[in-house]
């Protein structure tokens, strides 16, 4: 097998924190994922676009076998898996390896509302990862203040608003100290008024250098905040590349036309 060539005194390619390849993904006999593959690299933001059942959320959701594949295999931060066909899934501990790793920010907030903001982020570093309660709350209190609710530490989930509810779970993903975060459509389920609080937050962690591949239809926020960018149609990787070729220059008739409809949206 032949080797890639390098050219002489360039840096060695580092090894992606995530690679995804070759994933296939059904449920019954829809065919969703039909060998998707995606490779980032630490300190990367990587956007995932395209209409809704293109399979954008369950290639999101198989990163972290929230969905187990049928095929192919996944990397993250040095844990490997293989799938094929009705081989076994990874082991509790193979499984809770690969994601304390991954950390990921869903539609809904799914908070525990008989527990405090403080205590919903320091419940995960405590009972899992074994920290001490100081330490955590420690902790806890300076992702709030990064999230911009340090003084809603004591209420319950139930007196926040839906933007403060997500920048909590933010703050909750983070807590445990992942090397890649997922987000799988943060804002669809807030109220436009709201949406913007929360996609700042996400932007600063893409500013302080976190890993992160995100689902999202707010295309200005993905142009903005994306090193690249990945458009998903009918369960492929249709076509990926740098954010600034992908939103003005595609190539894929699809991506065209998915786009025209974003560009006369903001012209209108």
């Amino acid at each position: 097998m032949s080797t890639p060539f390098t050219p002489p005194g360039a840096p060695p390619q580092a090894a992606p924190i995530l690679e995804a390849t070759a994933i296939h993904k059904s449920f019954g006999d829809h065919h969703v994922l039909k060998g998707v593959s995606l490779s980032v690299q630490a300190g990367e933001v990587v956007t995932l676009i395209g209409a809704s059942g293109s399979g954008k959320s369950t290639f999101l959701r198989c990163m972290n076998l929230l969905e187990m594949p049928e095929d192919g295999q996944l990397g993250v931060a040095g844990h490997s898996f293989a799938f094929k066909g009705a081989s076994r899934a990874p082991k509790d501990a193979q499984l809770a390896a690969l994601r304390a790793n991954i950390g990921m920010v869903f539609q809904h907030f799914n908070l525990f509302p008989h527990m405090t903001v403080l205590q919903n982020i320091i419940e995960g570093p405590v009972q899992v990862q074994g920290k001490r309660p100081d330490e955590a709350k420690a902790l806890a209190m300076t992702l709030l203040g990064k999230v911009g609710l340090a003084e809603k530490a004591d209420q319950h989930p139930g007196r926040l608003s839906g933007g403060q509810k997500q920048r909590v779970a933010i703050a909750r993903a983070l807590a445990m100290q992942p090397a890649v975060m997922l987000f799988d459509e943060p804002t669809s389920a807030l109220d436009p008024e709201l949406v913007g609080e929360v996609l700042a937050v996400i932007r600063e962690l893409a500013a302080d250098g976190m890993t992160m591949v995100l689902v999202t239809h707010e295309m200005a926020f993905a142009a903005h905040v994306s090193d690249r960018i990945g458009f998903m149609r009918d369960g492929v990787m249709a076509e990926i590349g740098p954010a600034e070729d992908i939103m003005h220059r595609p190539k894929d008739p699809k991506l065209v036309s998915f786009l025209e409809r974003f560009h006369a949206a903001r012209q209108g």
